[in-house]
């Protein structure tokens, strides 16, 4: 969370009312008591990760559906979310997940006469897919002290959204991740 001090000066406090002011002269002086951190999406043994200045695209190749109703790993990808110029001014990051479309904890497709029945979730590495977070900006993860300094390994993974509802076709979501610091 952003700290900002504001102080300000008030001119003409406890001085008598001037009938012909027209204008109030107001000057003041922000103090930014910690900044936060650059966050960035980097490839960390999954797809190549592109993009920068917040746009971020990784790109699972094709699968079969059969990979994705069995949630073989051919239909998920790793990468990991990197803190870096960070202020020293805080002690926790926490990070939500939103989606324009969603499904339970599955972001679902927004590619036109795509495939139908598939969400994609994302989970910490090397966990179940019952600990995906769920995308409504209220679940929240705390950052480790070594994931702050290593980054926070992930996992994006393509999942039937309601079993045996999948249907091939293109697939296309977006997921936005949002942090506040303490």
């Amino acid at each position: 969370m952003k700290r900002i001090l504001l102080t300000s000066a008030l001119i003409g406090l406890g001085l008598p009312a001037v009938e012909a002011a027209t204008t109030l002269d107001v000057d003041f002086t922000a103090t930014v008591l910690a900044t936060t951190c650059t966050i960035t999406i980097v490839q960390d043994g999954g797809p190549v990760v592109t993009g920068s200045n917040g746009e971020y695209s990784l790109t699972i190749p094709d699968v079969g559906l059969d990979k994705v109703v069995t949630g073989d790993v051919a239909a998920q990808a790793n990468f990991k979310l990197k803190a870096s110029d960070c202020s020293n001014g805080y002690s926790k990051i926490f990070t939500t997940l939103t989606g324009a479309s969603v499904s339970g904890k599955l972001i679902v497709n927004e590619a036109s006469s795509g495939a139908t029945g598939v969400g994609m979730g994302i989970k910490r590495r090397d966990t179940a897919d019952s600990t995906f977070f769920t995308p409504n900006n209220t679940d929240k993860f705390e950052w480790s002290t070594g994931e702050k300094a290593d980054g926070v390994p992930l996992t994006v993974a393509l999942r039937e959204t309601t079993a045996g509802a999948g249907r091939t076709g293109a697939f296309q979501a977006k997921a936005t991740f949002n942090f506040t610091y303490e």
